[in-house]
């Protein structure tokens, strides 16, 4: 059995940015994010029949616990403007009706909440799939887990993830503190990028490790190691906060009380809205006939 957690954000992104505003509902307001994120819904569940199932999506996070930390996190992007928000919104109305659990948070990322329950419902019996094509969520993936980008198709396991980043996946929020973020405005050491901070790591095993032996690292067999050496110890306060941004939080007590499970999915609602969104006939079509099949039910 697998548990299949969906980072929803980045597909409604996916439909806002690839298809034209020129698609509109019946009230003339642009829906291309939901007509995307709706497209790839369909595939998913046609494709993969899950039975356990559950969409976590980001709200606008002005007081996160990440911000809390540091001002500067995520401070370098625009809000969204309205008429994507409207369709965030439209998109967990979607997920809804489907009779599947969609969860968010005013504090925590969707991150966390994929952690969370990531952690509490992980057994030998039932595995994980992170759909994402984010790299932070790669941290979350253990024996038997997938990181999983739906749209291209690249699904990673435990050993693909250490071949693609060098370090094993629970060194991965490290190797991020160290090299930092610039798509998250997370501050690293200058001079240090991905792969610097996998050598390090595979060397020193835990960021704390290698700050207790900061002084070794001119002893490394690679060109520069003196000089990297000299730029963690010159920048190390860095450290101190971004080892406080980049681990995902799994201990958020809320998700216990989650569905995982599919329930009925309301048709009357779904059909509602595919009528209101002006999708075509083949869309519905493809819609009704998967809605009536034997897995929704």
């Amino acid at each position: 059995m697998s548990l299949y957690l969906v980072d929803s954000s980045i597909y409604v992104f996916r439909g806002w940015f690839s298809l034209p505003d020129s698609l509109v509902n019946q009230d003339g307001q642009p829906n291309n994010a939901l007509i995307g994120f709706s497209d790839f819904v369909y595939h998913f569940l046609h494709n993969e029949k899950p039975e356990q199932v559950v969409f976590a999506f980001d709200e606008s996070l002005k007081h996160s616990a990440r911000k809390t930390i540091y001002a500067e996190y995520k401070a370098n992007r625009a809000p969204a403007p309205e008429e994507l928000k409207r369709q965030f919104q439209w998109c967990r109305d979607w997920v809804k009706a489907l009779g599947i659990s969609q969860v968010s948070s005013d504090r925590h990322e969707a991150d966390d909440l994929i952690g969370s329950l990531a952690e509490i419902h992980r057994t030998e019996s039932c595995n994980i799939m992170i759909l994402t094509a984010d790299k932070d969520l790669a941290q979350l993936i253990r024996k038997d887990d997938f990181w999983w980008s739906f749209a291209t198709g690249q699904k990673l396991n435990y050993r693909a993830l250490v071949k693609k980043f060098g370090v094993k996946p629970e060194q991965i929020a490290d190797q991020l503190a160290l090299a930092g973020d610039k798509v998250d405005n997370i501050p690293g050491i200058p001079g240090i990028g991905m792969t610097i901070a996998g050598r390090l790591l595979t060397k020193f095993e835990t960021l704390d490790n290698l700050r207790n032996n900061l002084n070794r690292v001119k002893l490394m067999k690679f060109r520069g190691s003196e000089r990297i050496m000299k730029l963690l110890i010159e920048h190390e306060p860095v450290l101190d906060i971004s080892s406080l941004l980049t681990p995902i939080d799994c201990q958020i007590d809320s998700m216990k009380s989650v569905e995982i499970n599919k329930t009925k999915v309301d048709k009357d609602s779904l059909k509602d809205m595919m009528h209101y969104h002006n999708m075509g006939e083949s869309r519905q079509q493809k819609w009704l006939q998967l809605i009536e099949s034997k897995y929704t039910e």
